[in-house]
């Protein structure tokens, strides 16, 4: 795991605590749990210039500084945004921007924010890992619309929609998803060819029963020991949490959606849902003898090494596929891979789907409610989803979501890897599985949505209660949740 980057298990810790991460530089603590903004000490970053910067320009007159909040991270992603706000400030002189300030309080980092709005001392521009709609259904976000007309970058048709889908509520834009992690399908191409099997990613199954039947000729049993797998349903089987976030894509590749953002009702329940978890059901107990058990002790079947400490079961080539996002290009080498040759490609389609989807990660940039200088805190949103973003990925390569970025951005380790040409190659297939994202991310109460799905996937697949009775008691929960929040709002 790369410590210069959000692992895939970090990533879902951030979102549903909002801890501090390890590698945080310290002094970064800067709020106080009674709501008041405290400042912080300065921290020491290196900045850098990048040539060619575009001025982007600024409606300040008077010189004004901006303060720029993050909810964590690593010390090295912190650091690229103090080079940004340099580069910003060397062709927008009257506007600066404060040592990004990237929190490491125990509180969680919404409710901090949230006090701060409450107490009118909220930052200019922060970065949340939370949907935009949240906070968007509470009133403590400015729209971005009119800014976003007249922006260089921002404008609406810059975004995909399903992932723009995240930051809209009651037809506003709270946010711009300045990156998206985009989902794919991992797979061993030597092990594949090990077996016969075509490797491109045009021969990949195109339907869920033919990823199912792919799937068996790599899991291999010694009596109750699962030794070798081929892909489990739907994601790692010991973190359901996980599959709770990839459920969404799974169920748009099934012809339905778990949350309707229009109407703001959860679908979970849907028939073509149910029937989703009954296909996994029905595979796990073919293929995988129907024993979470079994297969949790038998192995880690992840991508990356598991609280036991035990190495990941794709790098060691135990394991056929898996699902993950356009990170784990960079991230599988963090447990070095017993293989040379590795591809991704798009997710197969469900009995009642009509097309492939995928899904993404994203970090979602925003301006509070009452921050004290909007437009100049946008114009420098857009000069990091546009520009910025070059020194962000050039340290930590999270996938630019905005189509005026350059298409050739590459991750470095994957050029190390794989050569120039692989690294184009997979890039620009991430870059297209934005476009045929489903929206997500759009319910205002996301993160308990989330737990909800993830504690109903547990049920079905450990047979505490069937796909429907588990799906429709998450559906109450949900929707009695999501209507007190609208009914606050």
């Amino acid at each position: 795991m790369s410590p210069e980057r959000k692992s895939y298990a970090s990533k879902m810790l951030e979102r549903r605590a909002f801890l501090k991460l390890a590698g945080v530089g310290g002094g970064a603590a800067f709020l106080a749990a009674c709501g008041k903004a405290v400042t912080p000490a300065p921290t020491t970053l290196a900045s850098t210039a990048v040539s060619g910067a575009t001025a982007v320009p600024a409606t300040a007159v008077e010189p004004i500084t901006l303060a720029y909040w993050t909810p964590g991270g690593s010390a090295v992603w912190c650091s690229s945004f103090d080079t940004i706000a340099a580069n910003y400030h060397a062709i927008n002189p009257n506007v600066s921007i404060g040592a990004a300030q990237c929190y490491a309080g125990e509180q969680s980092f919404n409710e901090v924010l949230l006090a701060n709005i409450a107490a009118g001392t909220p930052p200019d521009a922060t970065i949340i890992w939370t949907s935009p709609v949240a906070f968007a259904v509470r009133g403590a976000l400015e729209p971005l619309d009119a800014m976003m007309a007249g922006s260089k970058y921002s404008k609406l048709e810059n975004w995909p929609t399903g992932v723009l889908a995240s930051c809209q509520f009651r037809g506003a834009t709270y946010g711009l998803p300045v990156t998206a992690g985009a989902y794919g399908f991992f797979y061993n191409q030597e092990l594949f060819e090990s077996k016969g099997i075509p490797s491109g990613r045009a021969d990949f199954p195109k339907t869920w029963d033919g990823l199912r039947q792919l799937s068996k000729e790599f899991t291999h049993w010694n009596g109750d020991t699962l030794e070798t797998a081929g892909f489990f349903p739907w994601g790692d089987p010991a973190n359901p949490s996980y599959a709770a976030v990839e459920l969404a894509i799974w169920s748009a590749t099934n012809g339905s959606q778990l949350f309707d953002a229009v109407n703001l009702k959860y679908t979970l329940n849907s028939e073509q849902n149910i029937e989703m978890m009954q296909y996994a059901l029905d595979w796990l107990e073919e293929e995988y003898k129907g024993d979470f058990v079994k297969i949790t002790t038998s192995g880690n079947w992840s991508g990356v090494p598991d609280a036991q400490g035990r190495p990941p079961a794709f790098q060691g080539g135990r394991m056929a596929m898996l699902t993950n996002g356009n990170w784990f290009c960079g991230d599988m080498y963090g447990s070095a891979p017993t293989f040379k040759r590795w591809d991704a490609a798009q997710f197969p389609v469900g009995p009642s789907g009509s097309k492939t989807s995928s899904g993404y990660w994203p970090n979602w940039l925003v301006i509070p409610k009452g921050a004290a200088h909007v437009q100049e805190a946008f114009n420098y949103m857009d000069y990091i989803s546009g520009e910025g973003i070059l020194v962000w990925f050039a340290l930590v390569p999270d996938l630019p979501a905005n189509k005026a970025v350059p298409s050739d951005l590459v991750p470095t380790k994957v050029v190390e890897e794989r050569g120039q040409a692989f690294a184009e190659d997979i890039q620009a297939f991430f870059r297209g599985q934005l476009d045929v994202a489903t929206a997500m991310w759009t319910s205002p109460v996301q993160d308990f949505g989330n737990d909800q799905i993830g504690r109903a996937i547990q049920q079905i697949l450990g047979k505490q209660a069937t796909p429907e009775e588990a799906l429709t008691e998450a559906q109450k929960l949900c929707q009695t949740e999501l209507d007190t929040a609208l009914a606050s709002a």
